[in-house]
């Protein structure tokens, strides 16, 4: 099962209650990992947020998990771009949107891993691939676009 809940980011957390409340009985109270992931003590339900600009998005699966959404705006790229690997360069040729597709996949990868943002620069997204420390990431992973105004990548399997 894996089920996406698009949402304004104002409206993320009651989503996210709606979105748990059919595979949740009773009470129940959100925890963090080491670096931030939320889960939920024993509750075979897995779950992802992401919100960016004014759009939010809620994932809820039965696998580990791991959602990444940016909406389209001006910024500055040039720092970021230029750790790159220079496969994902070539791919992406300085194209805004491709560069966002690229950093959703890894986002999502490492919201699915429960890590920090500093595992970026372990990570290149080339060919639709994702790789983690040079070998192919072991999940599923998927980019799309959501109403022209935004891009998101959904990570999920079982993580070991």
């Amino acid at each position: 099962m894996i089920k996406l809940y698009f949402c304004r980011t104002e409206d993320i957390e009651e989503t996210l209650k709606e979105a748990l409340h059919p595979h949740i009985c009773g009470n129940y109270a959100i925890s963090c990992g080491v670096y931030g992931k939320p889960y939920i003590e024993g509750n075979p339900v897995f779950f992802s947020i992401s919100h960016s600009g004014d759009e939010g998005v809620v994932l809820v699966s039965d696998k580990q998990c791991g959602v990444d959404l940016e909406v389209y705006k001006e910024r500055k790229i040039d720092a970021l771009y230029s750790r790159l690997t220079s496969r994902e360069k070539v791919e992406i040729q300085e194209d805004y949107k491709l560069f966002l597709k690229n950093w959703v996949a890894k986002e999502a990868y490492i919201k699915y891993l429960g890590g920090t943002v500093a595992w970026i620069k372990r990570l290149e997204y080339a060919g639709g691939v994702l790789y983690f420390d040079g070998k192919k990431a072991d999940c599923n992973i998927s980019v799309d676009t959501y109403s022209d105004r935004a891009v998101y990548a959904v990570c999920t399997g079982d993580k070991k």
